[in-house]
């Protein structure tokens, strides 16, 4: 009969997602294959080490700015699961790998997984500059007096949507946006998300970007 701790072993080993266990004192006692590979640090390094690469940006999903550290070490410290927050690691190589990193407490040890979406938040920043880019043509054609007369098509966007997804477009937080509209934080969410669902996006960035290029709402 197989030993069933080298069959998880190999079964970790063979997934694309990262996975970090690190003891109460978050040093590394196990990493899969992948973890070793998102971080540019072979997995044989990485155990013993209770310091991970710096990030050199970390958002929540939604887009907003988060002190850039591991959530490893809050999880300990609250014995509660951290929301996953997405990170910008610089590897050895001078390459930049965008990864999405939750972290959940087990005992006295806690678990973090890591998931590249490099591509993913690629994509989002060509949708972003793409919209700048179209953005700023409707500007120019209004100011050669040769978009006079021109009605985009019907948007997607309920009035109260459209207000907020204006107003993240011109850099407002989710925060700053419910202070200025008058309502709470968490029904800002629920029209970020319904504008999300409505445009077609996957995240809160990619929604903005999609709604200027549409004309929905004006370019920043």
């Amino acid at each position: 009969m197989s030993d069933p701790t080298l069959t998880a072993a190999a079964a970790l080993d063979a997934i694309d997602e990262g996975v970090l266990v690190q003891d109460s004192e978050t040093q590394v006692v196990y990493a899969n294959r992948a973890a070793g590979e998102l971080l540019g640090v072979d997995r044989d390094d990485l155990r013993g080490r209770s310091e991970l690469p710096t990030p050199s940006e970390c958002l929540s999903e939604s887009g907003e700015a988060l002190p850039e550290r591991w959530p490893g070490a809050d999880a300990l410290r609250t014995g509660r699961p951290q929301r996953p927050r997405v990170m910008g690691l610089q590897r050895p190589d001078g390459g930049m790998r965008w990864v999405r990193v939750s972290a959940r407490p087990i005992g006295r040890s806690v678990l973090t997984s890591l998931l590249d979406v490099t591509a993913l938040r690629n994509a989002e920043e060509d949708a972003a500059t793409l919209a700048s880019r179209l953005g700023g043509d409707r500007k120019a054609k209004r100011g050669n007096g040769n978009g006079n007369g021109h009605k985009p098509g019907k948007g997607v966007l309920s009035p109260r949507e459209h207000q907020v997804v204006e107003l993240l477009a011109s850099g407002n937080t989710g925060e700053e946006v419910a202070e200025r509209l008058g309502i709470s934080p968490a029904t800002v969410r629920v029209h970020v998300r319904n504008a999300t669902g409505k445009l077609g996006a996957s995240t809160r960035t990619q929604a903005v970007a999609i709604a200027v290029a549409r004309g929905e709402v004006a370019a920043p």
